[in-house]
């Protein structure tokens, strides 16, 4: 080997170690100023005040304020959008959500990111869906809900939030498994909108929402299902669908489930560094205590697993989508 050979390598072995000496340097003396946190909806809403719970004993752990920035519009695809071309160097987080994540790209392959934009940081949210109906509607559960449709003579008119979200490709699916002749209905004001006064004024027979819909509209309508495999913490109350004899088939791809993202790019040890700080917060005695009553919207999972549930949810939620768009 000539000299100049052995110069070269000594050189790039050399650039190597900076390049790594960096890196460590930039995570030793990460975070030097404030985190901002894109959040695709409105404030004041209840995960965001969950997520602010967290925020503030990260805060404190990292030195440094972490804050909100509410980027709403587009179903959270806005929010997802900025996060991707944000800097990647830990100070801007994107809050990411099935619905943006995952569905909206599959819906709209041109979308300004994809699933090699982002690494995870944790998971941290899981909310799910109901079967719901008006308060006066003769089925209390999904059995006699079946009974009620095969003698309805026609389909049921099924309010399913917005034409592109995640409840309806979930309550279809539900659909489809209980045997039950439907009409998909879009909403123009999601789950809590006509999506429910549709279910009160007559013009749907059924509804894919949300848990706080009998709360919102007390005594005018009722959940007779959780649209989930397993019982869940925010609703111990409502049977699935699954005790009720529909399996979805679906596990965590079913329900809303969220969480945080840094820009594919960040270093690995500032990852490793946020990673760390949002998991001991989210499973701390101090959040517990601090989300009270909200501690049911909070699922948390490790950025591992959290990346995981990625991919198991594109590979269910294609082949519906698939089908939607194929009668558009």
């Amino acid at each position: 080997m000539s000299f100049t050979s052995i110069r070269n390598i000594a050189a790039a072995l050399l650039c190597a170690g900076s390049v790594l000496a960096s890196g460590l340097a930039l995570a030793e003396g990460f975070p030097e100023k404030p985190i901002t946190i894109l959040y695709p909806w409105a404030a004041g809403d209840p995960t965001e005040t969950v997520l602010r719970h967290a925020t503030e004993i990260v805060a404190r752990e990292l030195g440094q304020p972490v804050v909100i920035n509410n980027v709403t519009g587009a179903g959270g695809v806005k929010a997802l959008a900025a996060g991707a071309a944000a800097d990647p160097d830990g100070y801007t987080l994107a809050s990411n959500w099935v619905a943006a994540h995952i569905s909206s790209k599959i819906f709209d392959p041109e979308l300004p990111y994809g699933p090699d934009s982002f690494v995870p940081i944790v998971g941290m949210f899981a909310v799910p869906f109901t079967i719901t109906v008006a308060a006066e509607h003769p089925a209390n559960n999904i059995a006699e809900l079946q009974e009620w449709a095969t003698s309805l003579g026609r389909s049921a008119n099924v309010g399913v939030c917005a034409a592109q979200s995640v409840p309806r490709l979930v309550g279809e699916q539900f659909f489809k498994s209980a045997k039950i002749d439907y009409n998909p209905i879009p909403s123009s004001g999601g789950c809590m909108g006509d999506n429910v006064t549709g279910l009160m004024n007559g013009s749907l027979d059924v509804s894919v929402s949300i848990v706080p819909a009998t709360k919102q509209f007390a005594g005018q309508v009722k959940h007779l299902g959780l649209l989930a495999d397993e019982p869940h913490a925010l609703a111990p109350d409502i049977k699935t669908v699954s005790e009720q004899g529909v399996s979805l088939g679906w596990g965590d791809v079913a329900l809303g489930w969220g969480g945080l993202v840094a820009p594919a790019g960040t270093p690995d040890d500032v990852v490793a560094k946020l990673q760390k700080a949002f998991s001991a917060a989210l499973q701390s005695e101090e959040f517990r205590a601090n989300v009270g009553g909200l501690a049911g919207l909070v699922k948390y999972s490790s950025a591992e697993d959290f990346e995981a549930l990625w991919e198991i949810s594109r590979e269910a939620l294609e082949p519906p989508i698939a089908a939607i768009k194929a009668n558009q």
